[in-house]
């Protein structure tokens, strides 16, 4: 019997979750040696609807299992600082 071939949603979905473990994994060494997030939302070019809208991409990302709770949080707290800065 053949072996069954990846679809494509499979392949662009490992594809995408190697992506963010790079990402994640640099913005650890970032971390490590005290650069800032490249993330972090100038608040004078952004504004409230923007901010909203990040919001709710990353509670997506959660719920989905695309983000850790440790980044989850770390995020939607600068979120809630550049509301209160607006």
């Amino acid at each position: 019997m053949a072996k069954s071939r990846s679809t494509f949603g499979k392949i662009q979905r490992e594809q995408e979750k190697r992506e963010r473990a790079r990402e994640k994994q640099e913005r650890r060494e970032l971390r490590k040696e005290g650069a800032e997030d490249e993330d972090v939302i100038d608040p004078s070019t952004i504004d409230e609807s923007k901010i909203l809208m990040e919001f709710a991409k990353i509670h997506e990302d959660f719920a989905e299992g695309r983000m850790s709770q440790e980044d989850f949080e770390t995020r939607q707290e600068e979120l809630r600082q550049l509301l209160m800065a607006q």
